[in-house]
């Protein structure tokens, strides 16, 4: 599956490009309610996400005190990204 491939390019390659689609997936979301408005077919279909989240996570140093979230949001164009990634790390070097 690898061919010799480290498995931390694979993880990296997906991450990046998983938050690349995110980003692009959201601009989307503000010119098409911009242009069209809210709640069309389009938005509908390709940017309804479902959202994973752990957290919030408390750590506590006496001194300071850290809170810890993640949230990711998939959707169509998330799920894009993660093949544009997935190919490219298959066909690359």
């Amino acid at each position: 599956m690898l061919h010799g491939k480290p498995l931390s390019h694979l993880i990296l390659i997906l991450f990046t490009t998983m938050i690349s689609a995110n980003i692009v997936g959201e601009m989307l979301r503000f010119i098409l309610i911009a242009i069209v408005g809210p709640d069309t077919i389009v938005e509908l279909a390709l940017l309804r996400y479902v959202e994973y989240s752990i957290g919030p996570h408390m750590f506590n140093l006496i001194i300071l005190s850290f809170s810890f979230d993640l949230s990711l949001k998939f959707n169509l164009i998330t799920m894009l990204g993660l093949f544009v990634g997935w190919y490219y790390f298959r066909h690359s070097y």
